[in-house]
């Protein structure tokens, strides 16, 4: 197991809680990856492993990229890379070349750290980027949102990390102990409740930061089992053809054939010569 994956942001929905309660969720579909590079202690100074995602033409892999392929053994090509770091006792569970599934191990994930870009939303004043309240409105102040004084005359200069209007969004942000709704194997889909930063389709970080115990694992693991399960039968199950209902048989049936064996065959005929002969 890894401790920390990247993920595609799919989109916000809401779900109902176990008490009925609807519960705003984000959901986030994991990348599979594969091991390039296992970094140890010995060579490298710290114990990692180096990952690739994203699969690509080979086309869009340059040179170095290829290289790291033919050295570990990967017949895929992938877009990006990133390293997680993992206990130098543990590099022993992966080897070049593996392929690391996220539903071998997010169903034990109760709470992640997730992080990301925020969302860009261009050039803000102080009162949006930074919530100030404005100057007095009183006395027919025609704007109260400019900016406050720079700062003071003596230093002659702006200080550094002055609150200023600027750029607001399109930075690295997180949210931390966000609780994992649910994981849809099937999909591969992670319920992450809450809000993440960055748009849909933006890339995400996702760290585990609690997982289940093996008693709420077992628990929760029968849970989605159960679930799957219904969900398959519910997609193979398809709906039975109508039985055409049988047409009564009976006194009824044979008075209404009696009474068109009565009737007699020219009525038609008369009623088209009248209606001739009126034309006439």
């Amino acid at each position: 197991m890894i401790p920390t994956i990247k993920g595609e942001k799919l989109g916000m929905t809401s779900v109902f809680d176990g008490a009925g309660t609807t519960l705003a969720v984000t959901l986030v579909r994991p990348y599979p990856a594969v091991v390039t590079q296992i970094k140890t202690p010995e060579r490298d100074g710290y114990s990692a492993l180096q990952l690739a995602y994203g699969e690509t033409s080979p086309k869009h892999v340059n040179r170095p990229a290829r290289g790291i392929f033919s050295r570990a053994g990967v017949g895929e090509s992938y877009a990006r890379f990133y390293e997680v770091r993992v206990p130098e006792e543990k590099l022993n569970d992966f080897k070049l070349g593996q392929k690391i599934a996220p539903a071998e191990f997010l169903l034990g994930w109760a709470e992640v750290s997730v992080g990301g870009i925020s969302k860009g939303k261009g050039f803000a004043g102080g009162v949006k980027r930074w919530g100030f309240r404005g100057q007095c409105r009183s006395h027919g102040d025609p704007d109260n949102r400019r900016p406050q004084s720079s700062g003071g005359t003596d230093p002659a200069r702006v200080f550094k990390g002055a609150r200023r209007p600027g750029q607001m969004g399109n930075a690295l942000a997180a949210v931390k102990s966000c609780t994992v709704f649910e994981y849809y194997r099937a999909l591969n889909v992670l319920v992450i409740q809450g809000s993440v930063p960055g748009p849909t389709g933006a890339e995400l970080t996702i760290t585990v930061t609690k997982e289940f115990t093996p008693e709420e694992l077992t628990e929760h693991e029968a849970q989605i089992t159960l679930d799957e399960k219904q969900a398959a039968m519910l997609k193979t199950d398809e709906p039975e053809a109508e039985a055409p209902v049988p047409e009564p048989e009976g006194p009824a049936e044979a008075a209404t054939e009696a009474e068109v064996a009565e009737e007699p065959s020219g009525e038609n005929d008369t009623s088209t010569g009248s209606r001739t002969e009126e034309g006439q």
